[in-house]
Order: C-alpha cells, then structure tokens, then sequence
C-alpha cells in the first residue's frame, strides 16, 4: 500500500531505514530467541535461570544496536528521511526484540496461542494505524511512528503472559554461570545474524550505492516473495520445540515430521514459484497500479527461482538446528554473506538491481547445495524418491 500511494523513491527510503532496522534487530536477537527456545524444550526445570541469563545478555546486544543504527545513520551519505526514520525506527527495535525474546519463552513451553495473541493485537494494530495515515496521505515519519507504537503495545501484552506463565520470573540483569552458554550463544548468535544478511543485506547495498529508488524497484518485488515465505516461517515457529524434543525423545518421528515439513513446503511452494515466474507483469501491475515499477519485472522473475530454492532448503536448515549441528549452519551462511557482498560490490555499480536479483539466486542455491550435502541422508530419502521427483 505504501509503494502504490507514495511511489518508488518514498518506498525506497522507508523500506530501506525497515530493513537496516531489521538487520540490527537480527544483532539484538543473536540468536538467544531460538537458544532460549530449544533449551527451555529440553530442560523446563532450569527455565528461570535460563531465561534471566539470556534476557540479560540480551539487554546488552540491544543498547549495541540501537547505538550501531544510530552511528549508520550519521556515518553514510543518507537522504535526511533516512535518517529521521532510522532514528524512529530504533525505537520499533528495542520493542521488537524485546517482544521476540518473550515469544520466544512461549514458543519453549508450545505456548504457541501466547504468541498469536501478542502479534494479532501488534500487528493488527499497525496495520490499522499505517493504512489510516497512509490514506491521509501523512508525512512517512508518522507511519514509522506507528510501527514502534505497536509493536510497544504488542511488548506490553507479552510482559503481562510471561508473569503468568512463568512464576517467580524476575527481568535482572545476571551475568552469572556465562561460561556454561557461550559456546552455543554464539554459534546460534553467528548464524541467526547472518543467515538474515545472506538474503537482506543486498538491500542495504543498493541504498547506499544506488540510491533510494533503485531499493523502491528491487523491495517492490522482494516484498512480494516475502508474503510467500510467511509460510516456512510458520513452520518453523511450530515445529522447532517440537523438533528439538522429539530429537532426543524420537528419532523416527523426529525424521516424519522433519519430511512432512519439506513435503508441504515442495507442494505448496512449486506452484507459487511458477506463478510469480510466468504472471510477474500482470502481478506487478496489479499490486502497485503503476508504470514507476516496471523494472521490477524481471526481478520478481529471478525472485520466484529464489522462493523455490528458500522453501526447498527450510526443512533441511531446521533439521540441523534441532539435532544439534547448529555450527554448521553458521559456517555456511556467514561464507554466504561474504560471497554475497563481495560479488555485489563489483556488480552493483554496472549493473543495478539486477544484479542484486542474480546474486541471491546464486548464493541461496549455494546454500541449498551445503545443507543437502551434509544431511545427504535424509536428503535422499525425502528428495531422492519418487512421490517427490513426481511433483517436481
């Protein structure tokens, strides 16, 4: 709705200062939201302790990212709405973060409809403050105001769940007994960062080598694939303390559920990806009702070969994650983020948002390749048969 109403440069700007905003909030979360998970799935008796060590860990990665943000903002050569809304946009991380960390409480005890309530009432609410303004035409600095307004509100009905379900929870700092996580801390820490900057940090790039409308064109489809990757992201959400559970009480069903996630994944995904392949003209025009996003075609093109390689490689990702082979995820994205970067500085500059599209085919397909590889086993037994090569 904001790209149709403001256009390709105003959309540039925001969904830029969105995503640099994400990208710190991936820094605050380093990964304590699914470590706090996965050991409250496997040991619930030492849960306060667990989360306190956790949350105070948190508190600190979050003052370094608000501080990061605003060093961004003043550091590069940024339009000054850029700036305002970086700086507006700091307040959404320190609620958002905040919030995934209590979700991330709920999820460990597979309090899942804790979590659905606490990002209905956000959510909604966002979605009602940001469609107002935006029929106002309001000035962009008052729809970012809005995001960190409800997400604090969404922040506040999380605090209020977390004392009921969590009794003699207290939110003190203690840094107590931090040689006992550090190991995982930052192995889960590492890879949350960077598996979202493999796939985010094109952005970013493009803002700062290119400009703000060339981040309105290139966001102008990738929100598009974004809607699609919703599902796997629900997935994950159900099925990680599951997973993390069933991998020390159940290998069997530990490796049917693992398939069963793939299986949907490659049913629902297939279609959706040649959807967005054949029909990306008639999508765009019918989304945004302008001729400013023609260039977004192609991109959108290149996008669905990446939704398809995304969903293909989540049940994989995940399976790792649960058995405790969480390092190599690390390696593999922090290589992807590193070619990723390096072939877009060269490409950029020549070649536009293109460019930026062909890079993320490539290096999701890298990444696809990695994790087959090192869980070739289950690979071939979900992939290499014929129910699924019959789909494909």
């Amino acid at each position: 709705v904001l790209a149709r109403y403001y256009g390709p440069e105003i959309f540039g700007q925001f969904t830029f200062a969105l995503t640099l905003t994400t990208s710190f909030i991936f820094l605050a979360d380093f990964g304590f939201d699914i470590l706090l998970t996965t050991e409250l799935a496997r040991n619930k008796d030492n849960s306060i302790q667990i989360f306190q060590q956790l949350f105070s860990l948190k508190l600190v990665f979050t003052f370094i990212a608000v501080i990061g943000m605003w060093l961004f903002a003043f550091l590069f050569d940024l339009s000054n709405t850029s700036q305002v809304l970086i700086l507006i946009l700091s307040l959404y991380l320190v609620f958002s973060t905040l919030t995934n960390f209590l979700n991330a409480l709920f999820k460990g005890y597979e309090r899942l409809e804790l979590e659905t309530k606490v990002s209905f009432v956000s959510n909604i609410g966002l979605m009602v403050f940001a469609v107002m303004l935006i029929s106002l035409h309001a000035n962009v600095v008052l729809i970012a105001i809005s995001f960190f307004v409800s997400k604090a509100i969404g922040f506040v009905i999380g605090l209020k769940y977390s004392f009921k379900l969590l009794e003699g929870i207290k939110f003190k700092l203690i840094f107590s007994d931090f040689k006992k996580i550090k190991g995982k801390m930052f192995v889960f820490g590492i890879h949350f960062l960077f598996n979202y900057l493999y796939f985010q940090i094109d952005t970013i790039i493009l803002a700062v080598m290119k400009g703000d409308y060339y981040v309105g064109i290139y966001q102008a489809a990738f929100k598009l694939i974004a809607l699609a990757l919703v599902l796997p992201e629900i997935l994950n959400n159900a099925l990680l303390p599951a997973l993390s559970r069933l991998n020390v009480e159940n290998i069997v069903q530990w490796k049917k559920a693992g398939y069963l996630m793939n299986k949907i994944l490659l049913i629902i995904g297939l279609p959706i990806s040649i959807v967005f392949f054949v029909y990306a003209e008639q999508i765009i025009h019918f989304v945004y009702g302008s001729k400013n996003y023609l260039e977004a075609i192609p991109v959108l093109r290149l996008f669905s070969i990446v939704l398809i390689i995304r969903l293909s490689l989540e049940a994989y990702s995940l399976m790792l994650t649960t058995s405790d082979r969480q390092k190599i995820r690390m390696w593999v994205v922090l290589g992807a983020t590193i070619i990723n970067v390096t072939i877009n500085i060269f490409l950029v500059p020549k070649f536009g948002v293109l460019a930026v599209a062909i890079v993320a085919v490539l290096t999701n397909g890298l990444v696809l390749l990695m994790y087959s590889s090192v869980t070739y086993p289950l690979f071939k037994e979900w992939t290499l048969n014929r129910s699924t090569i019959s789909i494909i």
